[in-house]
């Protein structure tokens, strides 16, 4: 027996809620932990700096009648976190925004081919969107009313979620269904480390440690906004900006297993003297994909790139990495990432979606820094 979808809503979860999503999820993304190591390692995450003030909330898809139920339909995961847009046809200036990252979207098995994951991503727009751009007004009828509004939220302009499903979300629009999140940006690049012959970056390099990542991606951040404001590139521009923990958040999520290493890693960042070529990592040391440093933000011009290469190749050696990862290089720096026996190719998981909150269409849109560190 179907049910009536008109008679769930999308609610803030409650803390034995979050426990239970997590509970729900051990299997799918608690590999090598215990129940108790992943409830821990979850709820750790709530105290990183990208959590804080607000920034993290989990929500479920629930009845009306009995919101605070433990036998919700689905879950998911939002971090609020800070953008940039660019729309050159108002102004040149970058625009500070409020945006957000989704994740650990899951419904359980016996719940799935029902429409609940559909419906509460469609709701989701309803809690995140600016409520200037996505009015109560247009809030489909046949679904009852909208998501009671929570403390801090319908600010966001934009927001992004990474699927591992391929373009589902797509179909999760706030009013129509296929005005979802839109795939952008699957390019993946990739060194097998133990055949690279990259030789090792010359000349002087500060390597960096999370309070040195810290202080690289504030300066990062006013080289993010003059890349864009300088862009040439037509239609609205936005961005994820790497500050306020967001940058650390890939390589503090992988702290559990990393510490499990004969040498735990030490160094999350490498950049040259002068602050002009860099780049951040994470090391994914869980079995069984082949150990993988993920460089999560990079900046390198055609002539520093090759150098840069080198200098990342050095701690993947250190830490006994089998695998480098870059996502969405320039053509330029793809090309050179050829000759130097780099591998690229389209992905087929982890795949950058995004929703664009405005009266644009996503085909109007350029994502810039479709990179790892914002994925979340």
């Amino acid at each position: 027996m179907s049910t009536d979808l008109s008679t769930l809503s999308l609610f803030r979860a409650t803390p034995e809620q979050t426990i239970e999503t997590r509970r729900r999820t051990l299997n799918e993304w608690g590999k090598g932990l215990t129940l108790e190591e992943h409830l821990h390692r979850d709820a750790s995450q709530e105290d990183y700096e990208c959590s804080r003030d607000g920034r993290f909330t989990s929500w479920v898809l629930a009845p009306r009648e009995d919101p605070q139920t433990l036998d919700f339909k689905c879950a998911c995961e939002t971090f609020k976190r800070p953008g940039l847009v660019v729309d050159a046809t108002k102004s040149k200036s970058a625009e500070e925004v409020t945006c957000y990252g989704i994740a650990t979207v899951f419904t359980p098995s016996a719940n799935r081919g029902k429409g609940f994951a559909r419906h509460m991503m469609r709701l989701l727009h309803w809690v995140l969107a600016d409520e200037s751009l996505l009015p109560p007004s247009e809030f489909p009828a046949a679904w009852g009313a909208p998501p009671p509004k929570v403390d801090g939220t319908r600010n966001g302009r934009f927001s992004a979620l990474w699927s591992d499903v391929g373009d589902f979300y797509s179909t999760c629009g706030p009013v129509r269904p296929a005005e979802g999140w839109v795939i952008r940006g699957t390019a993946t690049t990739t060194w097998d480390v133990d055949t690279s012959n990259v030789p090792v970056g010359a000349g002087d390099w500060t390597w960096l440690d999370y309070a040195g990542c810290s202080k690289l991606w504030e300066e990062d951040a006013q080289s993010m906004r003059s890349d864009m404001e300088n862009s040439a590139s037509p239609g609205p521009r936005f961005s994820y900006l790497p500050t306020h923990g967001v940058g650390s958040y890939q390589s503090r999520r992988l702290e559990m297993y990393l510490q499990r290493l004969p040498t735990p890693p030490q160094t999350w960042g490498v950049t040259s003297s002068d602050h002009t070529t860099y780049a951040t990592w994470a090391i994914d040391p869980r079995p069984p994909t082949p150990r993988t440093l993920v460089v999560t933000r990079l900046r390198a011009t055609p002539q520093s790139f090759r150098q840069l290469v080198g200098k990342i190749l050095e701690p993947a050696r250190k830490y006994d990495v089998k695998r480098v990862e870059m996502w969405n290089l320039s053509a330029e720096l793809e090309n050179i990432a050829a000759t130097l026996n780099a591998k690229t190719y389209l992905r087929e998981e982890h795949l950058p979606a995004f929703k664009w909150y405005g009266k644009e269409s996503e085909a109007e849109i350029s994502w810039f820094f479709n990179e790892r560190f914002c994925w979340c």
